[in-house]
């Protein structure tokens, strides 16, 4: 049975993304249609990145278990996978080959083309000819310790690789989801891991990330520099050729030297010609500029309280045109964009995940401006006429009894949430959720309401448990939380007392537990259309796979 997955939430008819301009790929029905005709009428589902190599555009047609190829003339066709998802066709044609969920691509000089292969934990080569093998990867699950480092990349374990880049001497990198952390695969074949979540990097010569961290989009300059997209932390990061890894920009008080960013999940990067930083925010649905310490919006939905400048995306067939007004926002609807490639033309193209397209996006031809200002500069006094001096008023009678001034609110703790490993269910069978909130502010919201929607193809059973968990690892009971479902199980809102980092109560984490089920009539592949929103924070998503009956 195929594993192709087409998505149940609305009729065929009812496109995610009809009537969007600008776009390259994909008629904004999820499914798999169109090779051999013109791109823009093709169907694709969850894209999940977009790359240039060899006069042609490679997406990672992820639910559908392929790589698509866009052609100098426009035309879609299938460069990889045959539909079903597996593992097969090493040392034969690609377009038979099985994939498994490809979620990341990076294309090398000389036109091969690297696909992060996530659920057979392997990375893929695909040579100018066609032919498909794997460079990295022996398909189990790695864990942390004992993967291979130091050996044949090959020989290797991977875990989730979600990230792929190639730099200008031909090395590759290698980000993996199950375990945070970044490998290199030097030229000849050896793996070793870069950057590290905290705990992880002692003792390897890896550069240390810190305890939260996700390595979920790469790109690498000529210079040799590696930037990551860490959604987990909010942050863009920067492996130097030294490697020193630093932050470049991230929330305020994210790190001394780093630009303020407040974007939502930065999960894919790219960079232009000029050595400009793009960075796709996921749950923001926009797209961001990253240049000489300052960063801005560059395309999304416009926000009129932020005083942002419009400017149009080209529709589909038109040639790009650059924005010549260097604040304009490209007014265009965006939902999930997790890739982006930049290309000659003068075109960002982005992954548009749950519009089930490639879009395509003008870049500004001048230097922008900052909306958010970096953390030691402030902002020049207005010129302007010298106001006039106030006139002498009478002495008003003093009160008696001054009302003292109201004591601040301090602001909301952060929080960062996401959802602990992956998770596949065979249709019709319940398995459990488990999402982690963590913070290292104190947070003591009072009795509050999380709302989390299930993917495609799943519902809530209603059941709720939860745990603390101690920065030494012990655990401490959890209270007593209460889930409501609702829309026939696809909504649950779990109504709880959290605490972290409060005194007597030491906590910095706490795992919700949920039980969910894949429906009987659930089409096989991966939905990543889930959200769960914790104490009225920023959403972020839930993804999980239903399994066909040919697989385990």
């Amino acid at each position: 049975m195929t594993a192709r997955a087409t998505a149940l939430r609305r009729p065929p008819d009812a496109r995610d993304g009809d009537g969007l301009p600008g776009t390259v790929a994909g008629n904004g029905t999820a499914g798999f249609a169109g090779d051999g005709g013109p791109a823009p009428d093709g169907q694709l589902a969850f894209p999940a990145d977009v790359a240039l190599g060899g006069g042609a555009i490679f997406v990672a047609d992820h639910a559908n278990h392929r790589i698509r190829r866009i052609d100098g003339t426009g035309t879609l066709t299938t460069f990889a996978g045959d539909g079903l998802r597996g593992f097969a066709g090493d040392g034969g044609e690609a377009v038979r080959a099985r994939l498994g969920f490809p979620s990341a691509l990076a294309v090398a000089p000389d036109g091969t083309v690297f696909v992060a292969d996530e659920m057979n934990h392997r990375i893929r080569r695909i040579d100018p000819s066609g032919v498909i093998d794997t460079v990295a990867g022996d398909g189990s699950r790695g864990a942390g310790e004992g993967d291979g480092d130091g050996g044949p990349a090959c020989r290797a374990r991977l875990n989730s690789p979600c990230a792929v880049a190639v730099d200008a001497v031909g090395r590759l990198y290698v980000g993996e989801a199950g375990v945070p952390r970044v490998r290199r695969i030097d030229g000849d074949g050896l793996i070793s891991t870069v950057v590290a979540a905290s705990g992880r990097a002692a003792g390897s010569g890896a550069a240390d990330a810190g305890e939260v961290f996700l390595p979920a989009g790469l790109a690498a300059d000529e210079a040799g520099r590696l930037y990551i997209a860490d959604p987990e932390g909010r942050r863009v990061l920067m492996l130097g050729s030294d490697g020193e890894l630093r932050v470049l920009a991230g929330p305020p008080d994210t790190a001394a030297d780093a630009t303020a960013a407040d974007w939502g999940a930065p999960r894919a990067v790219a960079l232009d010609g000029e050595g400009v930083l793009y960075v796709a925010d996921q749950t923001g649905h926009r797209v961001w500029r990253l240049a000489d310490g300052a960063v801005r919006i560059v395309a999304g939905q416009r926000d009129p309280a932020a005083g942002e400048a419009t400017a149009s995306a080209p529709a589909a067939g038109e040639a790009a045109a650059s924005v010549d007004t260097p604040d304009a926002v490209v007014q265009v609807a965006l939902r999930y964009p997790c890739g982006l490639a930049v290309d000659p033309v003068g075109r960002l193209l982005v992954a548009d995940n749950s519009h089930h397209r490639i879009a395509s996006v003008p870049l500004p031809t001048a230097a922008s401006q900052d909306t958010q200002r970096s953390r030691d500069e402030k902002p020049e006094p207005e010129p302007g006429p010298r106001p006039e001096p106030a006139k002498e008023k009478e002495p008003e009678p003093v009160p008696p009894t001054p009302t003292p001034p109201p004591t601040p609110t301090p602001p909301p703790a952060r929080l960062v949430v996401r959802q602990e490993v992956g998770l596949e269910v065979q249709r019709g069978q319940s398995e459990l959720i488990h999402v982690r909130v963590s913070s290292t502010d104190p947070w003591d919201p009072g009795r509050v309401e999380h709302h989390f929607t299930a993917p495609t193809g799943f519902v809530f059973e209603g059941r709720v448990t939860c745990a603390y968990y101690r920065a030494d690892r012990t655990v401490i009971p959890g209270g007593n939380p209460t889930g409501t479902v609702g829309e026939g199980g696809r909504s649950l809102v779990v109504t709880d007392e959290p605490r972290l980092n409060t005194p007597g109560h030491p906590a910095a984490a706490l795992v919700y537990t949920l039980g969910i089920r894949a429906l009987h009539d659930a089409e096989p592949g991966r939905y990543t259309d889930g959200q769960v929103v914790i104490a009225g924070q920023p959403e972020v998503r839930l993804k999980a796979s239903v399994l066909g009956e040919d697989e385990d």
